[in-house]
């Protein structure tokens, strides 16, 4: 999925953060021409995801790195995920980096696959999305995490859609203006979807057809009213909910009445998946 030189730029510059200069402490270890195995461990039950990039992590550092799973597998507690062989210095230097990016994506699919299956109980066609609440510089990595948790990736970045925000309407004279600008101005290429705040604004955000209408912090049973006279005006509106929805909380909203829902819980408060690395 990822060009393998891409990742390679973001390998530089996760070593150059964490060895700037040289490993005060793996310098230490005495010289050996034996190869070290190590083997990468769950402590939990979850879904793994990354497994190609941190590949790409051990074999820069001259390390070979076997994959026990698929990418994508559910393993449960003290699964091993991978075997790594190589130089202990390299396996030691590059442990860090490889396991925080692994627990990192591993732990987005696990809360987005618990997250999807809930939704799905009460709406097997809904979809959970990511939002642009994401790490700068690794924002790839996380949206590609939410796929593997069968989520959507919802806008990789500000080019891919129109989404027109509480702060954008403020600079034009209503929703329906705001939304005819963007059909005039707008490559036909691009969806258009408008954040609202109240039903008013919802309805007329439908008449004036935004390809997707967001209710943005929609208390769960105004929600279910809004989203009910939305699809009663054009069913081919996408209904989108979003603000503050959560693992704890998903279940209280109208699921069956809307087609997408949005969490910025999925990444940037998200609980890393928790794994270990054995040397042998």
């Amino acid at each position: 999925m990822f060009l393998p030189k891409l990742i390679d730029e973001d390998i530089v510059r996760w070593l150059k953060e964490d060895i700037p200069y040289w490993d005060v402490t793996t310098v230490l270890l005495p010289e050996t021409k034996k190869e070290s195995k190590a083997r990468i461990i769950a402590k939990q039950e979850g879904i793994i995801a990354g497994l190609p990039i941190v590949k790409r992590i051990f074999e820069f550092a001259g390390v070979n790195f076997v994959a026990k799973i698929k990418e994508g597998d559910k393993v449960s507690k003290k699964t091993v995920i991978a075997t790594v062989i190589g130089d202990i210095k390299s396996l030691l230097q590059i442990e860090r980096i490889a396991l925080n990016v692994l627990g990192r994506l591993s732990g987005i699919a696990t809360t987005t696959d618990k997250m999807v299956a809930l939704a799905r109980k009460h709406n097997p066609n809904i979809k959970i999305c990511a939002t642009r609440k994401v790490i700068p510089g690794f924002a790839k990595y996380d949206k590609y995490a939410i796929t593997i948790g069968g989520g959507d990736t919802h806008r990789f970045n500000l080019s891919d859609m129109v989404l027109i925000k509480e702060n954008h309407l403020r600079f034009f004279d209503s929703v329906s203006e705001a939304i005819q600008i963007a059909k005039e101005k707008t490559s036909f290429s691009k969806k258009i979807e408008i954040e609202v705040q109240n039903e008013e604004q919802a309805l007329e955000a439908t008449k004036s057809a935004a390809d997707i209408v967001m209710l943005d912090n929609f208390p769960p049973v105004q929600a279910k009213i809004v989203a009910k006279k939305i699809k009663e005006i054009n069913k081919n509106i996408l209904v989108e909910l979003s603000g503050n929805i959560t693992l704890e909380n998903i279940e209280s909203f109208p699921l069956q009445y809307v087609d997408l829902i949005s969490s910025g819980s999925l990444t940037h408060s998200v609980r890393n998946f928790d794994l270990t690395m054995l040397i042998e």
